[in-house]
């Protein structure tokens, strides 16, 4: 088992430090820069899916209402009267008149519910979109963490003269062989 120092160990360590730094700064600024969004562009795609969130909810209830009204709008009456008149019943047939009006009302619900389930999927659309700006935000946040750290790390190795030399290898270094950062030539 070989001895290190404490110099050697902080050596290592330093170094180990900078991959992992240089590694996460590769991997989250492509990360950051797709999640980036200009603000009005963002704001202009929350205002749009408020406004189909909010107008197929609306859409949705003037349906469920049509739905109640039905029997007394122009077209769909007809079928009301059809239905009660004897004679046109015959005519037509009983259980007919009945599963054509059956069927209208359920038209009518499945258009509701597919119109409604809109709206509730524009309403995840945006607080998704929420949540993807807020974690943009917070991975521009770390990133600049990052680089700060990155920026101390590059000054401590500039300001000893920090070579790379491999892990367990001591740094052996005469007096003279150390370069003054004051002395010009």
């Amino acid at each position: 088992m070989a001895l290190t120092t404490l110099k050697d160990d902080l050596l290592a360590e330093f170094r180990e430090e900078r991959i992992m730094i240089n590694e996460q700064i590769e991997m989250l600024d492509p990360l950051s820069v797709s999640l980036r969004k200009p603000a009005a562009q963002r704001l202009l795609s929350s205002g749009t899916l408020i406004l189909t969130e909010v107008s197929c909810y609306i859409i949705s209830a003037g349906g469920v209402a049509f739905m109640i009204f039905m029997h007394f709008i122009y077209p769909f009456s007809i079928l009301g009267q059809i239905l009660y008149d004897t004679e046109s019943r015959n005519k037509i047939g009983g259980p007919g008149i009945f599963y054509l009006i059956l069927g209208v009302y359920g038209l009518a619900a499945t258009v509701v519910s597919l119109i409604f389930i809109v709206g509730r999927l524009a309403r995840e659309m945006r607080l998704k979109n929420e949540i993807l700006h807020v974690a943009g935000k917070d991975i521009r946040t770390l990133l600049g963490h990052h680089l700060q750290r990155k920026a101390a790390l590059d000054t401590i190795e500039q300001r000893h003269h920090l070579g790379t030399p491999e892990i367990g290898q001591p740094v052996r270094l005469s007096v003279n062989e150390v370069m003054n950062p004051a002395y010009s030539r």
